[in-house]
């Protein structure tokens, strides 16, 4: 239920011109409360639906609890943008649900049944972001790596005896 909150919230704000996307959008040394809110502005429409399908999508087919994406949404908006600008260009503002996004799907990397494909779809994924322009591709890499660690410390060891 909490999903279909996020993706209609995140729809339902995407029409919204925002004045200026330092507002709600993340770069270097933004205040706190864009680092809060830029999940749920997106540039447009498309962008918005894209990311509530990718969002509802996760949520129903492999059962992402409220708890886990509070937990990806923390992850996300703790994204060390500051450190990163010191080596790349972060010029424009981030907005968008995908570092969410990215962060669940590193959290269901040892849920999915072929696994080997499924990285390798990410790394596609991650791979297209960087050639596509006003992408994030690092903060999608960073998200989905957060994602990936959290599972592999929550991952079930199994004893052989």
């Amino acid at each position: 239920m909490a999903a279909v909150a996020v993706a209609l919230l995140v729809v339902a704000l995407s029409p919204f011109r925002i004045a200026g996307w330092g507002e709600v959008g993340i770069y270097a040394h933004c205040p706190v409360s864009a680092r809060l809110l830029y999940p749920f502005f997106h540039a447009g429409v498309l962008h918005a639906a894209l990311n509530a399908w990718c969002l509802l999508s996760l949520a129903f087919l492999y059962k992402v609890t409220c708890k886990r994406i509070l937990i990806a949404y923390i992850m996300a908006v703790t994204v060390p943008v500051d450190t990163l600008s010191a080596f790349l260009p972060f010029d424009n503002p981030t907005v968008g649900l995908s570092g969410v996004v990215y962060v669940l799907f590193g959290t269901i990397s040892f849920e999915v049944a072929r696994k080997r494909y499924f990285q390798l779809w990410m790394l596609s994924y991650i791979t297209v972001g960087f050639i596509l322009p006003n992408t994030n591709a690092w903060l999608h890499l960073y998200c989905y790596l957060c994602g990936l660690a959290f599972a592999l410390l929550n991952k079930p060891i199994t004893l052989k005896r």
